[in-house]
């Protein structure tokens, strides 16, 4: 079994890292709403300052299964590790729209990195509805990367005097690689020895108190480092395990108290935000495609020119709105979330759902998009180092996600439109 080795936490130093050693002794700070578009536009401006080099990167990503410290180092100057963070902890308390904007601009150079990003920044999210001591001790250097599992429970919190043993093994946990703490899903056990009395819940793991074992082997979003994270017997403190009802409920949405960081809403949060690299990769596949245009002939054909075919022109005009119309569903979805976790009345189920049919429309669309640019482009698409491969390898291997497939999406919402019960409570 291989294990990956890496370096000190930390090692890779975060821009604008804030002494929290103050923090607690002031009042904390709540934040009533997002960020302004003026602040996500400036960091949209700084990814692309970036960009050419991250899109450099990713091929080494691409090759290794993981992001070069290189890029991690670029998009720290870039400041988008700290989307999420809450404000007192000297981030920008960001919420879905500026995630997936910026991850979305992340993702037209490099979609690995920008699924890093999401998860990094959405780990953080679903971090902040833990306890303000834990929080004080995650943050006390500033802003973290983090990563996080959250699907099937796939390990066991024992009770253990003041705290609790924990064994688990978590797969897919993508940025596992480069981040400070990560949380895991698992059963909480009220007795070690009864099956029947358990909960779900997650728990919160440093760096050096679990694992990595190499098992990332994929054909598309390859970077990420989606590797499985592993423990045994680690004793923990108790407020470093919480309930699946504190962590992914509702309570803090509607909370006028709370800061917006604590009011958004988890799942959908990350869903929207999930789909914001394959978004990024099907522009930077279009524009690859537009680019070529008119110096690319079409074989068997008296086409000089592929931009000389009429019905290359309208296939490429077709796939275009393709790409818009996912991006413009994924900003409903976004928007909804913000909206809400702005005030303190949570979002009704049934427009979650209906936006969880739109997020798994949107990556129908987009896969539809890089395949039909695939057949524009032609058989070079899928020579081994071409970028429109790549990019057809990303977008359909990311937008298969099992948080934001479309088919479950659409049955979402078809339950919320018949009154039938919901196929899934995490919406």
């Amino acid at each position: 079994m291989a294990y990956i080795k890496v370096g000190t936490v930390g090692e890779v130093a975060l821009k604008r890292k804030v002494d929290m050693s103050l923090c607690v002794q002031e009042e904390r700070r709540v934040v009533s709403q997002a960020p302004s578009q003026a602040v996500i536009d400036r960091l949209v401006r700084q990814v692309h300052e970036i960009g050419p080099f991250l899109r450099e990167q990713a091929i080494i990503a691409d090759r290794n299964r993981m992001l070069p410290t290189a890029s991690v180092e670029a998009l720290a100057a870039a400041d988008v590790w700290r989307l999420s963070t809450l404000q007192r902890y000297g981030g920008y308390e960001g919420g879905a729209q500026m995630l997936l904007e910026v991850a979305r601009t992340v993702g037209y150079y490099d979609p690995s990195a920008a699924w890093c990003v999401v998860i990094s920044n959405g780990s953080v999210m679903l971090m902040n509805r833990f306890p303000d001591e834990v929080l004080d001790e995650v943050h006390r250097n500033g802003p973290v990367r983090a990563a996080s599992i959250f699907a099937q429970p796939q390990g066991t919190a024992v009770p253990d005097g003041e705290g609790w043993r924990i064994s688990g093994k978590w797969p897919f946990a993508s940025n596992s690689n480069h981040s400070e703490w990560a949380l895991g899903i698992l059963f909480i056990k009220s007795h070690a020895e009864d099956e029947d009395k358990s909960r779900v819940g997650f728990v919160l793991m440093h760096r050096d108190e679990f694992e990595i074992e190499d098992t990332w082997y994929t054909i598309g979003m390859r970077g990420s480092g989606s590797n499985t994270m592993v423990t045994e017997n680690l004793w923990v403190p108790k407020n470093r395990v919480i309930t699946f009802e504190a962590l992914m409920g509702a309570v803090p949405e509607a909370d006028a108290n709370e800061t917006f960081g604590r009011r958004l809403t988890p799942h959908l949060t990350m869903s929207t935000t999930i789909q914001a690299p394959s978004l990024g990769a099907a522009y930077a596949a279009l524009d690859y495609t537009n680019g070529l245009a008119n110096k690319r002939g079409i074989t068997y054909t008296h086409y000089a020119r592929q931009s000389d075919s009429g019905a290359f022109v309208q296939n490429l005009g077709s796939t275009s709105i393709m790409i818009d119309s996912a991006k413009l569903l994924l900003e409903r979805s976004a928007a909804a979330v913000d909206l809400a976790a702005s005030g303190d009345v949570p979002l009704p189920l049934e427009e979650r759902a209906r936006h969880r049919a739109g997020i798994g429309h949107a990556g129908h669309e987009l896969v539809e998009a890089v395949n039909e640019l695939c057949w524009l482009h032609g058989t070079a698409s899928f020579a081994e180092n071409s970028f429109l491969g790549r990019m057809w390898r990303d977008i359909n291997t990311g937008t298969r996600h099992a948080s934001i497939t479309a088919p479950m999406g659409y049955e979402l919402h078809g339950n919320a439109l018949t009154a039938t019960p919901y196929i899934s409570t995490k919406l």
